[in-house]
């Protein structure tokens, strides 16, 4: 019985591939004569042609387009590691130029200051952890001829002095520190002395010890007097940026603008030697 049945359906399947064959003999796109059957089958195999095709060129589709995706993410990312090395290579010429005319200003400034002062010229390689703007160390210490009590300047003007020393280092206050007290002069009259002082602050210093008829007037430029021995006399400590009359009337006190910028030291000179130029060889 069931041979019969395998026979049957066996019969029944090459029935139906002989008239699939006919009608692809009938619906090929080079017979001109069509039945009506025909017509319908060729339509509708049609049909499903176009929504295989459809979907072939989909998927071909989303390939290309991810193929696409990861190209540009590739892209991407190497644009980036470019402009990464590009930013890299941009600040270090930057630092490069600002150490170079950095060096500049403390050449020419040497240069100007020859005949009042010998130097040695240090870095900056650390500060004051606990209070970033009162001191800072140096690398240059005793082996290198330095010691406390001597000035330390840039060629914007007066930065602090020499606390203490080891071999190789030196720590230097700052004047700007509470502590500090520099004996200061106005520079365009020359006879009005005082006391700068620092504040604990980068921006401001305090003038102080001043007589209530100073001609003290906003603007005008604070040297080192030389009075006490410490500072050197006519090193640039700040300008008058406001002027305060004391409660008792008496004396006068003034807020002073540093001339150095305390934010960005990296290099300084020491004052080795003060110089005499009347007692200097003529050429």
């Amino acid at each position: 019985m069931k041979a019969k049945k395998k026979a049957i359906l066996g019969s029944l399947a090459a029935a139906i591939l002989i008239m699939l064959f006919l009608l692809m003999r009938y619906t090929s796109w080079d017979n001109a004569t069509f039945l009506p059957v025909t017509h319908g089958l060729r339509n509708t195999f049609a049909f499903a042609q176009e929504g295989i095709t459809s979907i072939k060129v989909g998927i071909g589709g989303f390939f290309v387009c991810f193929a696409d995706r990861e190209r540009l993410a590739e892209e991407k990312s190497q644009l980036t590691r470019e402009i990464v090395a590009l930013k890299t290579k941009l600040y270090h010429l930057s630092e490069e130029e600002a150490e170079n005319r950095r060096l500049r200003d403390l050449l020419e400034y040497k240069k100007e200051t020859k005949d009042l002062y010998d130097f040695t010229l240090a870095k900056v390689i650390a500060r004051d952890p606990g209070s970033w703007y009162k001191t800072l160390v140096l690398n240059r210490g005793h082996r290198d001829g330095l010691s406390k009590n001597m000035a330390v300047v840039t060629p914007d003007g007066l930065i602090g002095i020499i606390d203490r020393t080891t071999a190789y280092t030196s720590e230097v206050l700052l004047i700007i520190d509470a502590e500090s007290a520099v004996g200061a002069k106005i520079l365009e009259n020359r006879v009005t002395t005082g006391i700068a002082s620092g504040i604990g602050r980068a921006d401001y210093m305090k003038m102080i010890h001043l007589p209530h008829d100073a001609p003290l007037e906003k603007g005008q430029t604070i040297v080192s007097s030389g009075l006490g021995g410490l500072y050197p006399e006519g090193l640039l400590i700040g300008t008058v940026s406001e002027i305060k009359i004391e409660p008792n009337g008496l004396i006068k006190s003034a807020f002073l603008e540093p001339a150095a910028d305390f934010n960005s030291i990296e290099e300084v000179f020491v004052i080795t030697q003060t110089k005499d130029p009347s007692t200097e060889p003529e050429e």
